[in-house]
């Protein structure tokens, strides 16, 4: 049995079952066997790194499937027994469920499948069982307990990600995202905020931290969030539903529901696989003004669905198509004097998000090398009030109950292929084009609500912009222990913008026009070293990058005498890092970790006039050092502990003079230290099994704006959640308290740019809530 005990390397796609099999058994050099097994097919799973055939085998193989070894280079594949495979539920492989170790974990963030353990890179990722465990409906529910993620916390559909520390300001306006935000392999924004998605029937989310301009392009300076979804599955049918109700103190009860099917077709050659949901939570902000209570509630409803088919010659194409609305019924933030809970607005602020996706994607496993060709359009609309009452006073904006609206439209359409090596050896590439279309309409008006008046027109503009790229990177094995790779990204943008309808401002405003282009090349080098096949030592340099653009004039807000720059310039971030994984003690801990420094020239910022309209600055320059570490230790299956910390120091090193920007504060949004801790216990109780969690995060003090001011600072305090649960493989009950220690905070001191110079805002935590969940497999 000495071969089949042999530590070889493997890059194995997800592909056909049979497909599968031969490309192991050529890079193992065995001999497989036994199919076709009853009760055994579809499509294997992706396995990447070095480890013994008999591993890579039981990676590879779909539920149903077993093997034993015949001999030291023979393997036989089976299927289960038909009362196993009946008896067997979908999501647990064993009578007492164990979570895949993180050394387990396979992540696609850098465009092939690879080993979480041996990533030379940083990479986090939370598995479908995490996210269940850490009661994660949304991102921004689970980011504390990745390392290095900062979330604002403006509302439902309305935040921004910020990725090591990396931000380029707290509100969302003209600039690019700073964090790219995936579903699947499709870029889902590009200046919108996070369109929240739930997080319903996924595999796995990936943060990928550190800019990726290589790989990803323009609009990931701080790095990648990917949301992988649960693929359809071809060997049988299944389904899953659930429900769970909450109580906030202080507040309305919230509630929510979920469903999930997938439906083999043509004799296991292809499925559909469909997710529905609806939520809606309970508002806990009072507005004594209006006389109303618990304001801002909002609601989210949506689904998904996806067909896979596998077509002859080795091809595979996944089409699907997603949809959510987000209905808030007005803003989360506090302001004035009645109490900590309260605001004392003089107009409602609800706040719509609808976001639509269709994609397809068509792979193919190749010989030598596997392609991957997607396609795909998203709507994105969003529509904003904000209480502006006593604003706009030279335009003759009401002084009794005024709103300004703000409308945006985006339209998305991406197109990317992708060519990568799988052949095993000492040189493994991948190379790529990409091509996107980004149309945005943008309009503001002012409403008098009371009394009624005819809405007028504070701008209509309209922004496009085309990126057209293409990439490559090779790593080669200067030694089986010594990895370089070296990439690129060569790159163009074009942006153009018209803007008009200025019907507020003081005297005549000219239409804006503007036309912008950029092109450039973005590199990548890395020198790894694997002093043991699961220690990883690596250093990288890398480069990101985002085009520029144009503002609306000052002038169209009304009687302003601010100046506002015509322009906004391309901005360039250089990123240097050494990290390292370590498993330790048989692997029951594994540690991650890395020291980088990343330099910003040009900083891009989206910021607010006086009058509150939006406007884009190059406020400086910025860098960003720090130290991030994640630790994992699971001393037995019953037992584990998550936790991560991150200690940096954001900055301005060169402050523009277009803008107010302190140098000693750091950068708006993100602290100088944040972590977390996540402890789980499972055992058996009878026929059921049994799960206990806490949760514990911590975000340390920051700034609102660039220059600071009292009335800025946030953050500094830390929150809570417990959990309990009972499961059979058929049923799943669930208990919970989110913050327990009902920790006010105050997580965002921001809400409304218009009310801003009259009193301090701040956005409390959800107040403490209890919860009941329970779900059904079927």
């Amino acid at each position: 049995m000495a071969l089949a005990a042999e530590t070889r390397t493997f890059q194995l796609p997800s592909e056909s079952l049979e497909a599968a099999l031969v490309r192991f058994a050529v890079q193992a050099g065995v001999s497989v066997g036994g199919l076709p097994a009853r009760d055994c097919g579809g499509m294997s799973r992706a396995v990447s790194g070095s480890m013994t055939p008999a591993k890579a085998l039981a990676a590879l193989l779909p539920p149903g499937c077993r093997f034993e070894a015949l001999d030291a280079t023979s393997f036989r594949i089976s299927g289960r027994t038909p009362a196993a495979a009946a008896a067997a539920p979908r999501r647990l492989e064993t009578e007492s469920y164990v979570a895949p170790r993180l050394d387990e974990l396979l992540v696609t963030a850098e465009k092939r499948p690879e080993l979480l353990a041996r990533s030379a890179s940083a990479i986090s990722v939370l598995s479908a069982d995490d996210v269940l465990a850490l009661g994660g409906r949304s991102f921004d529910e689970v980011a504390a307990q990745v390392v290095g993620v900062a979330v604002t916390n403006l509302g439902s559909g309305r935040n921004k990600i910020f990725v090591r520390g990396l931000s380029d300001g707290s509100f969302t306006g003209k600039t690019q995202s700073t964090v790219g935000l995936y579903l699947d392999d499709v870029p889902i924004t590009y200046n919108a905020p996070d369109p929240d998605l739930r997080l319903a029937d996924v595999e796995r989310v990936e943060v990928l931290r550190g800019p990726q301009g290589t790989l990803y392009g323009s609009g990931s300076i701080g790095g990648i969030v990917r949301i992988v979804t649960a693929k359809p599955d071809v060997t049988a049918a299944f389904g899953a539903i659930s429900a769970e109700g909450m109580l906030s103190q202080h507040g309305g009860p919230s509630s929510g529901v979920e469903a999930m099917a997938n439906l083999p077709l043509a004799g296991g050659r292809g499925a559909v696989r469909g997710v529905l949901y609806s939520d809606a939570r309970g508002g806990y902000i009072d507005n004594p003004v209006l006389g109303l209570r618990d304001v801002n509630s909002s609601r989210r409803w949506g689904g998904r669905l996806a067909a896979l088919a596998e077509l002859p010659d080795g091809w595979r194409l996944e089409a699907g198509v997603a949809h959510q609305s987000i209905a808030t019924a007005d803003s989360q933030y506090t302001q004035g004097s009645d109490g900590p809970l309260t605001r004392d607005a003089h107009v409602r602020e609800p706040h719509d998000n609808d976001f639509s996706e269709v994609g397809v994607t068509a792979a193919h496993a190749g010989g030598a090398a596997d392609l991957k060709i997607s396609t795909a359009f998203i709507d994105h609309t969003l529509t904003t009030r904000y209480d502006a009452t006593g604003a706009f006073r030279a335009a003759g904006g009401s002084t009794t109950g005024g709103a300004f609206d703000e409308d945006k439209r985006i339209k998305l359409w991406a197109v990317e292929s992708l060519l990568s090596s799988n052949n095993p050896g000492p040189l493994r590439w991948l190379a790529g084009a990409f091509a996107s279309y980004a149309d945005e309409m943008d309009a503001a008006q002012l409403v008098g609500v009371t009394p009624p008046e005819p809405a007028r027109s504070i701008y209509r503009r309209r922004d496009r912009l085309l990126e057209a790229a293409a990439y490559g990177e090779v790593a080669y094995d200067i030694t089986p222990r010594l990895t370089a790779t070296a990439g690129g990204r060569w790159f163009a943008t074009r942006v153009e913008t018209h803007a008009g309808d200025f019907a507020i401002a003081a005297e005549p405003v000219a239409p804006v026009r503007g036309r912008l282009t950029d092109q450039g090349l973005a590199p990548k080098l890395r020198l790894s070293f694997a002093a043991t096949p699961d220690v990883v030592v690596y250093a990288q340099v890398q480069e990101g990058y985002r085009a520029g653009g144009f503002n609306i004039p000052a002038a169209a807000g009304g009687g302003t005498i601010e100046t506002v720059a015509a322009r906004f310039r391309p901005d360039h971030l250089w990123s240097y890092e050494l990290g390292a994984g370590l498993p330790l003690f048989d692997h029951a801990l594994t540690l991650r970790g890395a020291i980088f420094h990343a330099d910003w020239r040009d900083l891009q910022t989206d910021q607010r006039l006086a009058s509150g309209l939006p406007m884009t600055v190059n406020i400086g320059d910025g860098s960003n050092t720090g130290l991030e570490a994640e630790a994992v230790w699971r001393p037995n299956p019953q037992l584990q502990v998550r936790a991560n910390f991150l200690v940096e120091d954001p900055q301005i090193t060169r402050a523009a003079d277009v803008f107010p920007a302190r140098r000693d504060i750091g950068l708006p949004g993100v602290p100088y230290d944040m972590g977390a801790a996540d402890v789980r216990y499972r055992w058996r109780i009878g026929r059921f099994d049994a799960e206990a969690s806490a949760q514990v995060a911590y975000v340390g003090r920051s700034y609102l704006t660039f220059d600071g001011g009292s009335g800025n600072r946030m953050g500094g305090y830390a929150s809570g959640r417990i959990a309990a649960a009972l499961s059979t493989p058929a049923w799943r009950a669930t208990a919970y308290v989110d913050n327990v220690a009902d920790e006010v905070g105050n997580t965002f001191a921001y809400g409304n740019p218009f009310s801003r110079s009259r009193a301090n805002q701040a956005t409390p935590l959800r107040p403490r809530t209890f919860g009941l969940g329970l779900s059904r497999n079927f």
